[in-house]
């Protein structure tokens, strides 16, 4: 037998053979896993919807879910809202799950992976490191801002000059400056 096959270069879904040869899986219930699993993430597309839009008649649909279902593709559950209202929630699943992987699934727990060992760190990416060399970055720290003349001959002569309380306030903050003793000028 000769085979002619094109590999698609978008807008393609890989699928297990294991489902494609499925012994206990009809073709119409290949098509609608295969549909479901071929969906974006985010899509909310019920089973029937799917039935609907592949063509597939309600006595097939019937059928093919309850041929999933009974395999472990799918899963099903009844809740009632806050309202009371009640919906159904379905999960398909590219492997088969068992009834207690499939709640796992659901309720967003891990089913086969074990938790890394450790605790927890927090996250390292978008901090500023805590110490950098000024020689070595790309963008050094501000160095420190150029003495005014004024506080230079302050700093000189050791006497403060009298002005306003606003240059009063400023110049307790610093405690530096508010000393008897004047700071030591840099060479």
């Amino acid at each position: 037998m000769l085979r002619h096959a094109i590999a698609p270069v978008r807008f393609f879904s890989q699928v297990s053979n294991e489902i494609l040869r499925h012994p206990r899986l009809s073709s119409d219930a290949v098509r609608i896993l295969t549909w479901q699993l071929s969906l974006p993430a985010d899509a909310d597309e019920s089973l029937s919807r799917t039935a609907e839009r592949a063509g597939i008649k309600k006595a097939a649909f019937s059928r093919a879910k309850a041929q999933l279902k009974e395999e472990g593709y799918v899963h099903e559950w009844r809740q009632q809202g806050l309202r009371g209202l009640w919906a159904t929630v379905q999960l398909v699943s590219s492997v088969p799950l068992t009834a207690e992987q499939a709640v796992a699934a659901r309720d967003g727990h891990p089913t086969a992976a074990c938790p890394a060992a450790g605790r927890p760190k927090g996250r390292v990416a978008g901090r500023h490191p805590e110490k950098t060399s000024v020689g070595k970055t790309s963008n050094p720290p501000p160095l420190p801002a150029p003495v005014p003349a004024a506080e230079a001959v302050e700093a000189e002569t050791g006497r403060r000059r009298r002005r306003g309380p606003r240059c009063h306030k400023r110049l307790t903050r610093h405690r530096s400056w508010s000393t008897a003793s004047p700071p030591s000028t840099p060479a």
